[in-house]
């Protein structure tokens, strides 16, 4: 069986409105797959529909070759988990309390321990103590990666997570992006930050209207950056 979550002409709607319009791609173990696009186009929805967080969807969406159904923290169980835009922390747990109550012990290896997030997110563990309802912006983000990471997932999504932040918190991000990847989780990243994408990208997709118009590989990426510039520059 091969190992990979697959989207096979997945539709998706709110009530009667539809989002997605036959959406195929896949991810594999180990490798970063890009959502690219202007805002309204689908990329959320298409992370949310992943965690049974929209009205109904038609098509599949398989992990492994096991279509996922059910509620969220069923198919979280199941080894996917996502990293929504809004950072939502346990305000009155401190941050190593947040951090404790996502370990998952992972199904094969080592995996990620508090140890490992703190390595990355170094600030993190300077706010051990710290209610996580007290820290800025960027360090909650960083606290809300760093949950996920916990959770030893199989496939880990990621909307918008450098959405406002300051440099330095964009290279934590980033550094939390390639050692999940390097542990053989596969990433799906919704991301503005074309130069964070491309650095971490394995594959992009860019997504108009609901629909995949045009799919690139890193090589492309790398030999032509301007490519994505192009698809996505308002005229």
């Amino acid at each position: 069986m091969t190992q990979a979550l697959c989207y096979q002409h997945m539709s998706a709607f709110y009530g009667t409105s539809q989002i997605l319009h036959g959406i195929d791609f896949e991810v594999y173990p180990g490798e970063v797959v890009c959502l690219l696009g202007l805002n309204g186009m689908g990329k959320t929805t298409t992370l949310r529909a992943t965690m049974g967080l929209v009205d109904r969807i038609e098509g599949t969406i398989a992990l492994n070759g096991v279509p996922l159904a059910g509620p969220a923290y069923r198919r979280s169980q199941m080894g996917v988990t996502l990293v929504p835009e809004d950072r939502k922390v346990f305000a009155n747990l401190t941050v190593e309390e947040n951090l404790r109550v996502a370990i998952r012990k992972p199904t094969k290896g080592a995996g990620v321990g508090i140890e490992d997030t703190i390595r990355i997110f170094p600030r993190l563990g300077e706010r051990l103590e710290q209610k996580g309802g007290t820290l800025s912006g960027g360090e909650q983000q960083m606290l809300v990666v760093a949950r996920a990471m916990l959770a030893n997932p199989h496939y880990m999504m990621l909307d918008e997570p450098t959405e406002g932040l300051a440099p330095s918190y964009i290279d934590a991000i980033r550094d939390s992006i390639v050692a999940v990847k390097a542990l053989g989780v596969g990433v799906i990243l919704v991301e503005q930050s074309l130069p964070l994408a491309q650095s971490v990208g394995d594959r992009f997709h860019v997504i108009e209207n609901g629909q995949i118009v045009r799919s690139f590989t890193r090589d492309e990426v790398v030999a032509d950056p301007q490519c994505l510039v192009d698809m996505l520059t308002v005229d």
